[in-house]
């Protein structure tokens, strides 16, 4: 018989607390939440979301 390790139930307890707050979401109001998670943390961390780097010059030229 296995333990489940701390770090699992952890995981586990993040997993279920992301699934109740996102499941009776729309695609869409997924989608924002996702967005505005995303536009958070690259303002905190000082980073430049792109679509692709197919639609930024700055990187095709590399």
């Amino acid at each position: 018989m296995s333990l489940i390790s701390n770090v699992e139930q952890e995981v586990n307890e993040i997993r279920l607390k992301i699934y109740e707050e996102t499941k009776d979401l729309t695609p869409e109001q997924y989608k924002k939440r996702l967005d505005e998670m995303t536009m958070a943390t690259a303002r905190k961390y000082g980073f430049t979301v792109i679509s692709s780097t197919k639609d930024d010059l700055r990187l095709q030229n590399r």
